[in-house]
């Protein structure tokens, strides 16, 4: 792995460290590592889905989070964590 990638890959782990933040804070630090990786999980599930059947994704956005408001809440966390760990 380059070092370029690897410091792509610390920047992911801190971003999703702190966008679970909350969920962290509530739960037992033993329990951390299962929670990140499941985090992980279901994140790249997300974008593997999004990049291969993008409408069924925005289908299943609607679904999970059915408020135009929250929507847009999500839209602009995300957009936040890309330039986390991308920019």
């Amino acid at each position: 792995m380059t070092d370029e990638m690897n410091d792509e890959w610390r920047r992911y782990g801190e971003s999703l460290i702190d966008s679970m933040g909350e969920v962290l804070k509530e739960a037992e630090e033993a329990h951390h590592p299962v929670l990140l990786e499941t985090a992980d999980y279901w994140l790249s599930l997300g974008l593997a889905i999004g990049l291969k059947r993008p409408e069924e994704a925005e289908r299943l956005l609607t679904l999970i989070e059915s408020e135009p408001a929250r929507r847009c809440e999500l839209d602009e966390d995300a957009d936040a964590f890309l330039q986390e760990v991308l920019e």
